[in-house]
């Protein structure tokens, strides 16, 4: 009896020796890729809504502190969006230099309307009444500042 010899044929032999096998790896390799893609660009898709969501309410926590300290400086909030940086840091010199500008522009344009060229005055504050004061004041001094004089008059009853 004669045996016959087996020989077994590796993987990349068995592809060369028979087309329809060949075919057959190409197709079930090339639908891995085209699923592994799908699922890499869906999840790639998610990660980035995920940073994006992350980003815009970070972005949003800016611009409310800095609405917080335009307000706190007299300012419209409404400026917030156009102020804000991209760190907490340039924000809060965004906001100084936003202010130093707005004020130099609102004074500009207050003494443009003024008859002079330099803005108003401020007004002055009267110095707080005490006893002794009110006895070196003349009548004309205690009529234009008789509510300071009646109150100081009612604190000494």
């Amino acid at each position: 009896m004669e045996e016959q010899e087996v020989t077994k044929l590796d993987f990349d032999e068995l592809l060369r020796s028979n087309r329809d096998y060949q075919s057959a790896c190409d197709k079930k390799v090339s639908q891995a890729l085209t699923t592994a893609r799908a699922n890499w660009e869906r999840e790639h898709e998610a990660d980035g809504d995920r940073l994006r969501q992350a980003m815009e309410r970070e972005l949003e926590g800016r611009q409310v502190a800095v609405a917080e300290a335009l307000q706190q400086r007299g300012l419209d909030a409404r400026f917030a969006p156009w102020i804000t940086g991209e760190t907490e840091e340039d924000s809060a010199l965004r906001v100084e230099q936003f202010t130093s500008l707005f004020q130099a522009a609102l004074s500009q344009a207050v003494a443009g309307r003024m008859r002079g060229d330099s803005a108003p005055r401020a007004p002055e504050q009267p110095e707080t009444l005490t006893k002794d004061t009110l006895k070196g004041m003349s009548a004309r001094e205690i009529n234009r500042n008789w509510e300071q004089v009646s109150g100081l008059l009612r604190d000494y009853r």
